[in-house]
């Protein structure tokens, strides 16, 4: 029997589902000749095209589109019984992917509760602004997201709800004309960020405001933002949790005083394929447990 080539098959199915050689070799820490070396000696193994190349990128050919519907359960459950396999020799710690704004603000300062208790999962924060596609990312075990969802090929639950409010450093709220209610905000400096877009619209349609602002100034997480808002650059949209740190030492105030719902909540999400093995159930549990006290107390 001939080995199977993994490596190009790897390289195959991260190119395939995320749609981009050069996303893929950046997930895998190759260069786009060596990925691209790796699908051209798979193509030349199976005496097919996968990809149809053009100066706007890659597609899947017919027979790569096959490829991939079959190939994409195998690849999973192979994982997943390496994943498996690994835990239960003891394995690395849980690798968590999570928003840079809500590890800082929320989930580190709550970390040290979890690592002190005896026998506790060893926790492992991997922080990015922009959401990483677990599927192609096997080294990565879970992650944290805010959004709606659903989010195919993966599995999970909410466990934080999100509400936000208006804020400014005191010193902008103190030269603000009076604002008579939500609308009023459109004609002020608004902060927002790259990634997510929807904040301000969601708000002021929670707010009961027809009209949506047509642009603000951005960054590329809340936590610039708010670094932004303290600084007197405008009007952030607070997010709680994230934002509390913020108001707690004064350099951010409520514009507005009420906090309104925001149609999203944080998610904990794993792969559908993948076990929820205990350091995955014991991180759940715990996420639980510290998002009710957070609402309790807030």
């Amino acid at each position: 029997m001939r080995r199977m080539p993994l490596g190009p098959i790897e390289a195959f199915v991260t190119a395939a589902r995320m749609r981009s050689l050069t996303a893929a070799a950046a997930s895998m820490a190759l260069t786009l000749p060596a990925l691209s070396r790796r699908i051209r000696q798979l193509e030349a193994e199976l005496g097919v095209t996968l990809f149809e190349r053009g100066p706007r990128g890659v597609r899947l050919t017919e027979a790569g589109r096959n490829y991939i519907a079959a190939l994409g359960p195998a690849w999973d459950a192979m994982q997943a019984a390496t994943e498996a396999a690994r835990h239960r020799e003891g394995g690395h710690p849980l690798r968590v992917t999570v928003l840079p704004s809500f590890a800082a603000s929320w989930l580190v300062p709550r970390l040290a509760r979890l690592q002190a208790r005896p026998g506790a999962v060893a926790v492992e924060l991997h922080s990015e602004a922009e959401p990483l596609d677990l599927s192609a990312r096997p080294d990565l075990d879970c992650a944290i997201r805010l959004g709606t969802g659903p989010w195919p090929g993966l599995r999970g639950e909410a466990f934080l709800p999100v509400s936000a409010f208006p804020v400014a450093s005191p010193e902008v709220v103190r030269d603000m004309s009076v604002l008579r209610g939500p609308a009023d905000l459109l004609g002020q400096r608004l902060i927002g960020t790259h990634h997510q877009p929807a904040f301000w619209r969601e708000w002021f349609a929670a707010a009961g405001v027809e009209a949506a602002p047509v642009g603000w100034r951005s960054f590329d997480t809340l936590h610039l933002v708010y670094e932004a808002a303290a600084a007197g650059m405008g009007v952030a949209l607070g997010i709680e949790p994230i934002v509390r740190p913020f108001i707690e030492a004064g350099r951010l105030v409520p514009v507005l005083p009420a906090a309104l719902p925001l149609p999203r909540h944080f998610h904990l999400l794993r792969r559908a394929s993948a076990p929820a093995d205990r350091r995955f159930t014991q991180f759940r549990d715990w996420l639980r447990r510290e998002a009710a006290g957070s609402l309790a107390s807030g």
